[in-house]
């Protein structure tokens, strides 16, 4: 499975006296405007893989005066993405820690700490996130990895469930069941999960690849061969059958 991606949410919206009034505040919407359209080009950027390029316009923006708090979250992850992964997460826990109910904030700290290999901080800390964000589906299914690698397999079958009650469309959610499922041995539900996200080949080569994760070889030449059948010349199918009967070989 891959490194996870966030979606950054909408601005948080933030009262003033004039607004409670009725009154627009222009100097205040105007920055809010700006600060929103910056994080959306922040973003965009991180969405396409130009990292360094998002790291380089944050710099120009906090020079600018530029204080959202949304920036600490885009600056993490970019830096998390550029393999500065301590830094990432020496900023997420400051701003964790101004910020207790951003669960922006939290979402990205567990990503940071999942990928470096504390699961038990990343379970905690995508808790806090679903306990302010219980209906966001990246942090039920970012959630849901975390537990599957805790090896929480029924509850990570649970929360990426409710992942896409919230949003059906997401395919990596699918996949991530998809894995679960064939690690008890649920193949035929985790083909149904993996079939709803890819084409024929690449669902019978997922499921391939869950079958030799849990070292069930038979399963996974049977996968691996079903792949080349959908599709003949597959090349991750086509590698991974080749690399499993070198092992098997005398």
């Amino acid at each position: 499975m891959t490194r996870w991606t966030l979606l950054l949410a909408a601005a948080m919206a933030v009262a003033t006296p004039a607004a409670h009034a009725g009154v627009a505040a222009p100097e205040v919407v105007d920055e809010r405007s700006q600060a929103d359209a910056q994080v959306g080009v922040i973003s965009a950027l991180i969405d396409n893989g130009l990292h360094e390029r998002a790291l380089q316009v944050l710099g120009e923006v906090r020079a600018q005066g530029g204080k959202d708090k949304r920036f600490d979250v885009l600056q993490a992850r970019a830096l998390h993405a550029t393999g500065m992964s301590s830094e990432a997460r020496q900023l997420l826990e400051a701003h964790t820690k101004r910020s207790p109910r951003d669960a922006l904030g939290w979402a990205a700290l567990g990503v940071v700490l999942a990928d470096s290999g504390d699961i038990p901080g990343s379970v905690a800390a995508l808790e806090r996130a679903r306990r302010l964000s219980p209906d966001d589906p990246v942090v039920l299914n970012n959630l849901g990895y975390a537990r599957l690698a805790a090896n929480d397999t029924e509850d990570a079958i649970r929360l990426f469930r409710t992942s896409l009650e919230r949003d059906p469309s997401q395919a990596r959610t699918r996949n991530n069941l998809g894995f679960a499922l064939a690690r008890l041995e649920r193949d035929m539900e985790a083909l149904q999960a993996f079939r709803a996200a890819n084409p024929e080949a690449d669902a019978r080569y997922n499921l391939g690849v869950a079958c030799a994760n849990r070292g069930d070889r038979p399963a996974a030449l049977a996968q691996f061969n079903a792949a080349l059948e959908a599709a003949p010349g597959h090349p991750a199918a086509s590698a991974a059958l080749d690399r499993l009967l070198l092992e098997v070989s005398p």
